[in-house]
């Protein structure tokens, strides 16, 4: 009796904490790292246990969106620190990208997203006339 009301006790304090860190959570989720070259960009992002149907991705200008939808476990569980729930993350790129040359890859739960610079946005040579 004594350790279900002590779970029972840890859980309502665990999902307190779970509610007021939500917020936090949502804009650090996923963990990303963004490499640059100067004329491409990687992106990896850490989404273990997130299948390739439930991200969705977006790139307009400067940015990427990536959108996450990932479901609860099914039964109650004593702990659960797995995040759930839907989450936007939009990274900042060092360039506008091309939204014809992205690749995304999935792969044992880390994105890996290749964007290349737009054309437009590339540095051009001008040529100078000797009068």
């Amino acid at each position: 009796m004594f350790w279900n009301d002590w779970y029972g006790w840890q859980r309502n304090l665990w999902d307190l904490a779970q509610q007021s860190s939500a917020g936090q959570l949502r804009r650090s989720y996923p963990g990303i790292q963004l490499f640059g070259g100067d004329n491409e960009a990687l992106i990896r992002a850490e989404v273990p246990g997130v299948k390739a149907e439930d991200l969705e991705l977006e790139v307009q200008d400067q940015e990427l969106s990536i959108r996450i939808k990932r479901d609860a476990v099914q039964g109650e569980a004593l702990r659960s620190e797995r995040p759930h729930g839907e989450y936007e993350k939009v990274v900042r790129l060092p360039f506008r990208a091309n939204p014809e040359k992205v690749n995304a890859e999935l792969k044992a739960g880390v994105l890996n997203v290749r964007l290349e610079r737009a054309m437009e946005d590339r540095p051009r040579k001008i040529a100078v006339a000797a009068s």
